[in-house]
């Protein structure tokens, strides 16, 4: 590993990417080893918007749900690991789950879930827009309690906390507890009525 810094600042490993992956996003579309642009799979010409990628699976069981209330996702659920669990926008302005390798600069939020305290902390963004929590500007780490709504952009969410009182056991939250990728599917619109 060639460990490199861009000219924004941010450390990355120059033998896996030609640049900086945190800057250039497309580039985070990993190959055995062969890093090829999110368009090239998509084959989006440049310029053109690439294929929307899978949400980042958090890590180890459930913790916990961001549901969203409004918007072209209403209904939609975004499950939460332990650890950070990061969010941004997409394009079309809704809410949606990031990868820890995501760009700073598109990270609106994390929400943070402690499994030794099984407590949820609400953690500001480094992105420019802001996110709300009960209608507050999230400016300072906060706890994140059942029941609080987060707003992302014109987004709501509720957040449903599943650990808190239960915690799982250290045989579940072990390495290799990863949750399945099938475990969290891609969000899907509610019904239409």
């Amino acid at each position: 590993m060639k460990l490199s810094k861009c000219d924004n600042g941010h450390f990355y490993d120059s033998d896996k990417y030609p640049e900086c992956p945190y800057c250039n996003t497309d580039l985070q579309k990993d190959t055995g080893g062969i890093v090829v642009s999110a368009r090239a799979v998509a084959g989006a010409a440049p310029g053109e918007p690439a294929a929307p990628q899978a949400p980042a699976t958090p890590a180890g069981p459930v913790t916990g749900w961001l549901v969203a209330l409004n918007g072209p996702h209403a209904g939609c659920d975004y499950r939460l690991g332990e650890g950070r669990s990061f969010f941004g926008l997409e394009d079309g302005g809704a809410p949606c789950p990031l990868s820890a390798d995501a760009a700073l600069s598109a990270r609106l939020l994390t929400l943070a879930y402690d499994p030794a305290g099984g407590e949820f902390t609400a953690l500001p963004g480094a992105g420019q827009t802001l996110a709300y929590i009960n209608g507050k500007a999230n400016l300072t780490p906060q706890p994140l309690k059942n029941g609080d709504e987060v707003a992302l952009g014109d987004t709501k969410l509720r957040f449903v906390a599943f650990c808190g009182g239960f915690r799982w056991p250290k045989a579940v939250r072990g390495k290799g507890a990863a949750a399945p990728k099938a475990a969290q599917p891609a969000p899907t619109p509610a019904p239409q009525k």
